[in-house]
Order: C-alpha cells, then sequence, then structure tokens
C-alpha cells in the first residue's frame, strides 16, 4: 500500500472514531490512574485514593487479585496493600481489564471478551518465557489487539455479521473488514490506543498482529501474533507462520498443549470478569 493510500484510510479512521457518538471514552478515573502509573513520582497512597472512588472497579481489582490466578496465600482486602504486592505495572494491566470491559461485551459480546482475555494472558506468558520486553505491557498488547473489531460493530454491527459469516467459509478478515468497511479493525485499533494515549508499543501490537514482521518492534508483534493464533476459539492448521516464528526464535513443539496451559491459566480472570 502506498503512503498517500496509508495517510487517506488513517483519516478516514481518525474521523470516523471522532465522530462515533456511542463510542465510549476512557472513563475519568481510569485515566487519571493511568497518568499517575505513568508518573514516576507517584505514590501507592496516591493511587488508591484515585481508584477508592470507583468502588465498582475497586471491588473488581481486588476480586481479580485474590483471583488463582495470581495464587496469594491470604486474602488481600484493600487497595493499597494489592498496589504494594503487585506493582505499578500489573495493577494497570487489572484496570484496563476491568475498565474495557463493559464496551467489548456490550458490543462484541462473550467470545471476542474471553479471547482477548486469553490473548492477554498468553502474550504475557510468551513474553515471560522468552525474557523478552514487559510481560504486563505484553498483557495489555494482548488484551487490546482486537479492540478495533469493537468499534467497527459500534459503527456498523451488521456489516460486521457479514464478515463474520464470510470469515467462517474460510476469507480473510482484514480483506473483509477493508472490502465492507474501507478500513481495518487493525488499523481502527492503534487509532483507538493513540486517542486513549497509551503507549505506542500497544498501539503497534494492535496493528500488525496479523502481520508482525511488517511492525517497527517485530518482537513484541510477534508475540500477540502467536497469543492471539493460539487462543482462537477453534485452532486452525497450520497454526502458524513459520517465517514469523522463526523470526523471534520461539519454538513451539505442541501447539495444542500451549493452547490449553494459557486456557487454564486464563480461568480465573474470565471467571472473576464473566
Amino acid at each position: 500500500m502506498s503512503n498517500d493510500k496509508k495517510q487517506t484510510d488513517n483519516l478516514i479512521v481518525e474521523q470516523i472514531l471522532n465522530n462515533l457518538p456511542e463510542l465510549p471514552s476512557m472513563p475519568a478515573i481510569v485515566a487519571q490512574a493511568l497518568n499517575l502509573i505513568d508518573d514516576p513520582n507517584t505514590e501507592v497512597k496516591q493511587l488508591a485514593d484515585v481508584l477508592s472512588k470507583d468502588i465498582s472497579m475497586t471491588t473488581q481489582i481486588l476480586k481479580l487479585v485474590n483471583s488463582a490466578y495470581y495464587g496469594f496465600p491470604a486474602q488481600i482486602t484493600s487497595i493499597n496493600k494489592a498496589m504494594a504486592l503487585l506493582g505499578f505495572d500489573k495493577i494497570r494491566t487489572l484496570i484496563l481489564s476491568v475498565a474495557v470491559k463493559p464496551m467489548m461485551m456490550s458490543y462484541s459480546g462473550k467470545a471476542l471478551w474471553n479471547h482477548s482475555i486469553r490473548c492477554a494472558v498468553g502474550a504475557h506468558h510468551i513474553s515471560k518465557s522468552l525474557n523478552y520486553g514487559d510481560p504486563d505491557e505484553a498483557f495489555v498488547m494482548g488484551l487490546l489487539h482486537d479492540i478495533g473489531r469493537t468499534v467497527m460493530q459500534i459503527y456498523n454491527k451488521n456489516a460486521y455479521s457479514e464478515i463474520d459469516k464470510l470469515v467462517a467459509i474460510g476469507a480473510d478478515v482484514l480483506e473483509a473488514e477493508r472490502t465492507f468497511y474501507g478500513f481495518t479493525h487493525t488499523e481502527m485499533g492503534k487509532a483507538l490506543v493513540q486517542k486513549w494515549k497509551l503507549p505506542l508499543i500497544i498501539g503497534i501490537a494492535a496493528q500488525h498482529h496479523h502481520n508482525p514482521l511488517e511492525a517497527e518492534e517485530t518482537v513484541s508483534a510477534s508475540i500477540v501474533y502467536v497469543a492471539n493464533q493460539i487462543t482462537q476459539e477453534q485452532l486452525k492448521y497450520p497454526v502458524f507462520n513459520n517465517e514469523i516464528i522463526d523470526s523471534f526464535d520461539y519454538e513451539i513443539q505442541n501447539p495444542d498443549a500451549l493452547r490449553e496451559e494459557i486456557f487454564e491459566l486464563s480461568k480465573p480472570i474470565i471467571e472473576v470478569l464473566s
């Protein structure tokens, strides 16, 4: 695709995003909390004070912290203690998980939400296994990789139903999206991540989780690619493009075993947030 065409497509995506009245904005408390987390001078009490203004969010965060995913031996009863134990980076993943759930569930349904959680857990697991990057940041990349699909469904849900039918019989999802919308969920995902002022690397992963070798930072995008492929509702063979797998030296001897492990790790989070 030429640079002129890319710029035109990006402009169309941004215009749609900015003129979509139903699109939920990042909740004010979430935005404030994320800004505090990004400030190296922030203290635990400051962040706890902000989060405690939203009782529902605080309750769900504590439920997640006390889930089997984290496996603490004793019950964590305060957000202050949760932050002291987990650190700000993990708290960011919890805040975003709680914040985007209503939007994804309302417009995209449970299947995409569950897939996004599994992809997030998978990306975290792979990042940790490779000892590459920040596993908590990888979690957020996985969580938001398909957020563009939700925006497209808000914009025109009927069109996306037709895309789902085409993909079910073998069509390429990006080609189908471009035919119906003129842009793809990867482009829309990157634009929304930018609108929410999240780190650039998260937008890159959203844009390139289908074609990571074209990304500015290929390894992170490849991690999300693997996590996305392995956590599809139905595994399709071949599961991976070998060129992508070879590019970042991640050996997957048994895709089914990796899938089962990620699904099992994801269960506690899905149960708490269902």
